[in-house]
């Protein structure tokens, strides 16, 4: 191939002439970017056609807000949802209008933003210097860490989230560089979004700061009056979540960590972070071992031994302090990074998952960047001071390890295919996960598996007595045996540990109403619509289409049959298209004709199809 720099023969008569080649950057950019993607694309071919995991029923597929025509507004006023992430619900809200609940798309949307952030990871590092940038998006896209977060759809607030953030990022910098007013105002901007979208981003205005320190060696007061509007925006949505937190996604629920105002609490809970930032660090280092649930640690009170990450990671901070005129910097940036994010997450403050684990790999999208930084830099560093002969081994190494991880990778997130895969093998090494049994149990039933349903279920409520969910799915499996006052007694447990939580209650009403206990179901029936007097805090759904059906067989069978046809004409009032509704109001018309309302009721229908009536079912619950 002649150079550049050589006279080129002109074309032949008749010919066009041809294109020239690309330059070289344009085709290394071209295959660093193929690269990136391909590899992407190809861990993650096992979850394209997956099914939906955990709690993608409410996050999706039983989320009454996404089919809901005028779901944005309750969305935004914060009406409904165990979170406020507004961005994140009208994101979804939208992709349901054009994809519904197809979880190929969902899966497909959540693995493209994924890939998305992997090259705006590569931008961002190549803003701040790192050397081989494209290397740490290569990084990203490929750690097994980060396979939790993309093959589980309701983690899209993870995927989602992350471009607003970096997108405010390298805004920052431009502010930072050319200082454009307008550059502030769309990093404010974007980290508004990226906080709507999901709130674990509230610690950036003390990144903003560190950056801040590693750029020019020291914070300054108009740093501080810089940050101050992103300090107030974290301090709002800060609060905001914690009120959500306490008020919706925990409500009355049994949350197994001491308090933290006690010493012996404080105590727990600082052992718990200490020992959760380093589980953290090995993790991303090397990812091995990786679980959707880990084996819960105890503290309450901890050992000894449990402190002694903090020495260690006091020790490993005053040494890169001691080398912060040189590389030392560098490694507490991205060091930094990494802590300052976990903070959330490491136990201070109380949130609903602690009542599964301490840990989780979902957790973790954002903080990884720092040590990924960190690892880009060095491989980067090392690459370019070495000599010719020494890269091609070092480039060759790097093939080998990449193909290897790749591979690693793609295994794991076939684990994230569907749900009996990822409970069997959470099991398999952590057979004390209440939540994997209980999961793994309504599995089991849906693919006709009684004898497994049950003994998992089983051992969900041996492994947390104290939790509402388990018992209301053992009473679920106590009818499937025949046992329906074990069922109802379940239930009733169920209500008592977590009155507020409306599942429970629309399952023991249908529960007492299929078993002839008519009086006590229509009495919880109204309870559903019009709240309980006993408990302040339980809120009566009055326009619940569901509630109004059930209340209607209730009435059907104490002979209340003109209140029963009332409650199915407002039910399909509300909702015309409810196939129960209009079946059992037909049934209730006909006895109206055939029998009046004096005519004793018939008993309860366990089947939809037996000509009688269509009684509520009992379901099964967890998240």
């Amino acid at each position: 191939m002649p150079s550049f720099s050589q006279k080129k023969k002109p074309p032949r008569a008749g010919n066009p002439p041809s294109s020239p080649p690309p330059p070289q950057n344009e085709r290394n950019l071209t295959f660093k970017v193929l690269i990136i993607l391909l590899s992407g694309l190809l861990i993650y071919a096992p979850v394209f056609h997956g099914g939906w995991l955990w709690d993608d029923d409410q996050e999706i597929t039983a989320n009454a807000l996404l089919p809901d025509p005028a779901g944005l507004s309750k969305i935004w006023t914060g009406k409904s949802g165990a979170d406020y992430f507004p961005l994140k619900a009208t994101a979804q809200w939208l992709f349901f209008r054009v994809n519904s609940a197809n979880p190929t798309g969902w899966h497909l949307l959540n693995i493209s933003l994924h890939l998305l952030n992997a090259l705006l990871i590569w931008k961002l590092f190549a803003r701040l210097k790192v050397p081989e940038a494209w290397l740490g998006g290569l990084i990203f896209c490929i750690h097994p860490i980060l396979i939790e977060s993309v093959a589980w759809v309701s983690e899209l607030k993870n995927t989602l989230s992350l471009p607003f953030l970096i997108f405010s990022m390298l805004a920052w910098i431009n502010f930072e560089e050319k200082r454009r007013r307008a550059d502030y105002v769309l990093a404010v901007l974007f980290f508004i979004a990226a906080i709507l979208t999901k709130t674990s981003v509230v610690m950036y205005p003390f990144v903003l700061l560190l950056y801040a320190w590693w750029k020019r060696g020291k914070i300054s007061m108009q740093d501080l009056v810089r940050s101050t509007p992103f300090f107030l925006v974290s301090l709002l949505m800060g609060l905001l979540t914690i009120h959500f937190q306490f008020g919706r996604a925990i409500g009355y629920e049994t949350i197994p960590v001491a308090n933290l105002l006690s010493v012996s609490g404080f105590l727990s809970r600082l052992a718990t972070a200490g020992m959760a930032i380093l589980f953290y660090l090995w993790k991303c280092v090397l990812p091995f071992g990786l679980l959707p649930i880990y084996p819960r640690w105890e503290v309450d009170p901890p050992s000894w031994w449990q402190f002694l990450p903090w020495p260690i990671l006091l020790g490993l901070f005053l040494w890169l302090w001691s080398k912060r005129a040189t590389w030392g910097r560098h490694a507490l940036f991205g060091i930094g990074f990494f802590v300052i994010n976990l903070f959330p997450i490491l136990g201070f403050i109380t949130m609903s998952y602690m009542r599964i684990t301490w840990v989780a790999d979902h957790f973790v999208y954002l903080p990884v960047i720092g040590i990924i930084g960190l690892l880009t830099a060095a491989a980067g560093t090392a690459y370019n001071t070495m000599e010719e002969e020494d890269r091609q081994w070092l480039f060759r190494g790097g093939v080998v390890f990449f193909a290897l991880f790749v591979m690693w990778s793609h295994r794991y997130a076939g684990i994230f295919a569907n749900e009996h895969a990822m409970w069997t093998h959470t099991l398999k090494y952590n057979p004390n996960a209440w939540q994997a049994h209980s999961r793994l149990g309504k599995v089991m039933l849906e693919m006709g598996n009684a004898d497994a349903a049950f003994y998992h279920i089983s051992e969900s409520v041996r492994l947390r007595p104290d939790l509402a969910e388990t018992h209301n799915n053992y009473g679920a499996m106590l009818e499937k045996k025949g046992d329906t006052e074990g069922a109802v007694e379940q239930l009733r447990i169920a209500i008592r540990l977590a009155p507020d939580i409306t599942i429970y209650k629309v399952n023991l009403s249908s529960l007492l109403i299929r078993t002839g206990k008519y009086e006590e179901g229509a009495k919880l029936c109204k309870i559903l619509l019009e709240g309980d007097p006993d408990e302040p805090v339980f809120k009566g759904d009055p326009n619940n289409p569901t509630f109004l059906c059930n209340y209607g067989v209730a009435l059907f069978f104490l002979g209340r049959n003109e209140e029963a046809i009332d409650s199915f004409e407002r039910a399909l009032k509300i909702n015309p298209n409810l196939k129960d509704a209009k079946e059992n109001l037909a049934t209730a018309l006909k006895k109206r004709v055939g029998g009046g309302t004096e005519a004793a009721p018939n008993p309860p229908a366990t089947s939809p199809n037996n000509g009688i009536l269509n009684a509520p079912q009992l379901k099964l619950f967890g998240n």
